[in-house]
């Protein structure tokens, strides 16, 4: 593990990938605890019919996004290798004004409407992310290669995400009172796909020069 672990760390696209993925996450997992805590509080949404709205946008979205995300990255790849990190990049500052909109508008319907582009690109960065990172690393390695860029994505996505979310939102309780929730999804989300984007352009920069001296 550690030879693996080694391996990975001394590739500088690895290091903004894993960050770049963690963020990511870090957004898409706040998003998914407290969306729907978001719409019946400010939005007042019955929770079945929040329930179907929810269903639609983010998992027939979200799973639409993987899918044509790899796509779109497997045909500019071929042309530039370094689109294979492009490609979540951009799709994190697409989505960066969206959520913005999302957690700001004053109609629940908008923000629905709003958050589909958003869920789309939400799990753009997962299956790109996961094939680069084989890509810098010999065959025999790509299992445990997936194991650590997943453990650091987790560690920071989903231990700190959620967490981070709920304690700014009880935060700002006093002075937002039920409000509290869109003001704590509203800063923390679009900041960290902004992040997301900056740390796999960061990585764009190495990422030729790394995948070139792949061990077999």
């Amino acid at each position: 593990m550690m030879a693996v672990f080694k391996l990975l760390w001394s590739r500088r696209s690895f290091r903004f990938m894993a960050l770049g993925a963690a963020m990511n996450a870090f957004a898409g997992y706040s998003v998914a605890n407290w969306v729907a805590s978001f719409m019946i509080r400010s939005y007042n949404i019955p929770t079945g019919e929040l329930g179907t709205w929810l269903a639609m946008i983010i998992g027939v979205g979200g799973a639409i996004g993987v899918f044509g995300a790899g796509v779109v990255a497997d045909k500019l790849g071929r042309v530039d290798q370094r689109w294979y990190v492009w490609t979540p990049a951009l799709a994190a500052f697409i989505a960066v004004p969206l959520h913005v909109g999302v957690f700001t508008s004053t109609n629940a319907y908008w923000a629905f409407g709003l958050m589909i582009v958003p869920a789309v690109l939400a799990n753009a960065y997962v299956g790109i992310t996961v094939a680069t990172v084989h890509g810098l690393v010999g065959l025999k390695m790509r299992a445990l290669a997936s194991a650590l860029l997943f453990l650091i994505l987790n560690i920071v996505g989903l231990g700190a995400g959620p967490s981070a979310v709920g304690f700014l939102s009880d935060y700002l309780a006093a002075s937002h009172g039920v409000e509290s929730l869109r003001y704590a999804l509203g800063v923390l989300v679009p900041l960290a796909m902004l992040l997301s984007g900056v740390c796999y352009v960061a990585a764009g920069r190495s990422l030729r020069a790394d995948m070139a001296v792949a061990p077999n």
